[in-house]
């Protein structure tokens, strides 16, 4: 609280990128949070996201110490502070009193450099009741169930929900429970992920409602003598054909387009 010389500032002007509106509102700043409202427009701003901001001075109109005698109102609203943000977010902030606009800025300079963790909302958040405390349990059932995952005559009817990994025998950075493919057995599975590296054999990370599929997985471990596996291409395969009405793989190549992304470093690629 220390760093915020102002925590409101009233008949503030506004300015988003792509949109050449101007709001006049008012904005409040937190310690973690800059907020600013007018009539239906509510925008939250966390420090953290600020990559720059930039104070525009107006020019000077005489040699006077007293601010407020330097500027009127017309002239202070040539000074303006111009935040950008890491979610492409651009705003321009002007005010008539130009001390208001300048304690904002220091304001937002100091918060938004913060010297350690424990200095963001996520470390300083305190609930205010005891409901608010209570702990959201993970249900990774409950989650397939939601996208779909093995109910009969959904987008999902051909994925299953395998439990092939409790204790982490199998993978020691996969969850216990991971969805496959439903032609595909445990034992191939077991099989396909001696094949990828750190045993992370494709798993479904999200099933969108159109019936495509998102996987992850390991890079596979082909090596210098080109290895291959069986267990791991029908996996691949049956990945594949989860996204069509029938579940088998379209009989010409060009009907759908599958795209594997590889992440991997060039030089680890090759």
């Amino acid at each position: 609280m220390d760093h915020i010389r102002v925590s409101k500032v009233e008949q503030m002007r506004l300015v988003r990128s792509g949109n050449n509106t101007e709001y006049m509102g008012t904005l409040h700043l937190t310690t973690h949070h800059m907020i600013f409202s007018a009539g239906d427009l509510e925008l939250w701003i966390p420090y953290p996201m600020i990559h720059s901001a930039v104070l525009v001075r107006p020019p000077r109109r005489d040699s006077d110490d007293n601010i407020q005698a330097v500027y009127t109102e017309e002239q202070a609203l040539e000074g303006s502070i111009r935040i950008r943000c890491h979610h492409f977010l651009f705003v321009t902030l002007r005010c008539t009193d130009i001390r208001r606009l300048y304690d904002v800025f220091a304001t937002v300079k100091h918060l938004a450099c913060v010297g350690s963790l424990e200095q963001l909302y996520a470390f300083d958040y305190r609930p205010d009741t005891a409901d608010d405390a209570k702990a959201v349990e993970y249900d990774a059932h409950a989650e397939f169930r939601r996208m779909g995952v093995g109910v009969a005559g959904g987008v999902g009817q051909h994925w299953r929900v395998s439990e092939i990994n409790r204790e982490f025998q199998l993978c020691a950075t996969y969850p216990p429970v991971v969805a496959a493919p439903a032609r595909i057995s445990d034992t191939t599975l077991t099989y396909a992920a001696r094949y990828r590296s750190k045993a992370r054999l494709p798993v479904l990370s999200y099933l969108h409602p159109n019936g495509v599929s998102m996987t992850r997985s390991s890079q596979p471990m082909v090596g210098l003598k080109q290895a291959r596996s069986v267990q791991d291409e029908k996996l691949v395969e049956a990945i594949v054909a989860t996204s069509e009405p029938t579940g088998m793989v379209p009989r010409f190549r060009n009907e759908r387009n599958n795209i594997i992304i590889d992440a991997r470093p060039t030089t680890n690629a090759v």
